[in-house]
Formats: C-alpha cells, structure tokens, sequence
C-alpha cells in the first residue's frame, strides 16, 4: 500500500490511513473532450462543416475511489488536506504520471468516521495537451495490422487494436428534414421531396491499447491524442470497405485498465463525428490474388471494374 500514491508530496497510505481502490486508476485515463466546434449544417448538402480551425479541449471531471480505515483514522484527514485552497499534485508510481486536480466534491461530514470505502470527485481544469508528439512504431508489444488508418498512419502504429466497429461504420445516418408545412383543412402534410441529403453521425470505436512498458503506454497515448486534436478534419481510412471518412474527434470513454503486470493493457471507446457520409453504391476495384489494389502506371488511380462491367 505504501508507495502507491504521492498527494502533495505526501504519501497517502502512511499520510492519509487510505489507498486507491481496484479500478481507482481508470477515471485518470480518458483523453480530454473536445470543445463542439461551431459548424454550419446546410440543408441541400450531406453531413456538416465544423470550424476546426483551432480545437480546444475541455475542463476534465472524474471520480477516484479510495478504501480507508488504518489505524482506525477516517476519510476526514485526506479531505481536509484536499479542501486547502489551491490544485493538489497527485502522482502514482506504477502510472509514472501526476495529475494537477481540486476536489469538487465529497462524502456528508457526518460520515467520515463510519466509511470503508468513499467517492471523490475532482476537476482537472487544464487538461495537459500533448506537443510535439512522434509518431511511434508501436507501444513494443505486438499490435495486428490495424484495418484502420487516421490521416494515412495504421491505428496499431500507436499499439491501438479496434475490436469492434464494422456495424458502426456501415450504420446509415439519419437523413436531414426537408421543408415542409402542415395545411389545417388538409390530411398530413406538405413534404419538399425534390432532395435527399444525409446528417452527420457519430461512430463509436471500441479500442485496446498495449504496450510493453507504461513508457510505450504513454508514448502511443499521447502521440494518438495529439493526432486526434490537430487543426483541421481528421481522415479515417477503412481497408475492409475501401473508404476514407472525413471526420473529427469527440470524445473517449469506458476506459479501463486490463492490466500492468508484463504488458500494459487499456481498454477504450473512441468516438468520432463523421462529418459527410454516403454509400451509393459499391465500387468493384481489381485487386491482386494477396488482396492488394491494383493501381495504374502512374500510382494515381485505382483500377475500377464497374465501367469495364456489361
């Protein structure tokens, strides 16, 4: 227990009598959200244009659960040092990584001396934004060669394997709502059928992350969060169907870490906005017997069989 977890220099199990809880690190992981861009949402046109010109994150809150009672103190002493003015330096080891956090919320007065177990809410008011991030050849355990790339790099060049997604990404989005109106002296109502056009949607990835060591973890967490928050559309290729989705990043979720013992592994939600998304059809490409695209002398063109088709 000792060791596990430094709040201001201090050490929380001699310091406080309490230690983080199974599961304790999990709120500490999910990447910032992003900021709802503004947008305009023509119409006449499928999806949205969001103004990604300078994307900002937001204002972080999670919760971290702690188990008391050593030497009989109670959750009093950890909150009162928590309540002191000012953000609170949390480091833990194991992670090799420290969190500038305020409490915003804690357990009723009266029952700090009978908690085992106790819930505390903090913000983290500035998240950290990663900066000058490489691109790293994986988190040095292996990864399969993701089906997925975001703006041309492979998803499991950050260690990231998807593991479901294929039914999010075929889902149809909704389609947008033409003008109409309603007459009081007649059934139903007046519908502009002249166009079909489609919303934007969001697309949920579930995702695992593995590395060799929390130095890997943390290369690829934050070369990918970097890569999700730079200016401008993000572009998600999928070799399954052979189609590339412009697209922006909204949030992460469901964080969990699998495990710290021989290998690190950190399960996640990723979801994206796909901001323009049609299928009208399918495209017959030649392919070689491996399965690779056949493209023209010049390496600019696919080669597609739907003209050449009776």
């Amino acid at each position: 227990m000792r060791g596990e977890l430094y709040i201001d220099g201090k050490d929380a199990y001699t310091d406080f009598g309490v230690w983080i809880t199974e599961g304790g690190y999990d709120g500490l992981l999910p990447f910032p959200e992003l900021v709802e861009p503004d947008r305009n949402d023509w119409p006449d046109e499928d999806g949205i244009e969001p103004d990604l010109e300078k994307p900002t994150l937001k204002p972080r809150e999670l919760n971290i659960t702690f188990v008391g009672s050593v030497d009989g103190r109670s959750a009093g002493a950890l909150v009162e040092h928590l309540s002191k003015s000012g953000y609170h330096a949390f480091r833990i080891p194991s992670l090799g990584r420290e969190w500038s956090l305020r409490l915003i919320q804690s357990p009723a007065y009266e029952d700090w001396d009978t908690l085992e177990a106790f819930t505390l809410r903090f913000a983290e008011d500035r998240p950290v934004r990663p900066s000058s991030v490489a691109i790293p050849e994986g988190g040095g355990r292996y990864v399969p060669l993701s089906e997925y790339e975001l703006d041309g790099v492979p998803l499991d060049r950050y260690g990231v394997m998807v593991t479901e997604g294929r039914d999010e990404i075929m889902r149809s989005p909704t389609v947008k709502t033409n003008l109409s109106r309603t007459v009081l002296d007649v059934d139903g109502r007046i519908y502009d059928t002249e166009n079909v056009v489609f919303n934007s949607k969001e697309v949920t990835l579930k995702c695992c992350l593995i590395a060799g060591s929390m130095t890997g973890f943390w290369n690829c967490y934050d070369a990918l969060l970097d890569a999700l928050i730079q200016p401008g559309e993000r572009s998600l290729y999928v070799d399954y169907n052979v189609e590339e989705y412009p697209c922006y990043y909204k949030r992460t979720s469901g964080w969990r870490l699998e495990s710290l013992r021989g290998r690190v592994v950190v399960t996640f939600t990723l979801t994206l906005e796909f901001t323009v998304f049609r299928m009208d059809g399918i495209d017959y490409l030649l392919a070689t017997e491996a399965g690779e695209l056949v493209v023209t002398e010049d390496g600019e063109y696919y080669i597609d069989l739907n003209i050449y088709a009776d």
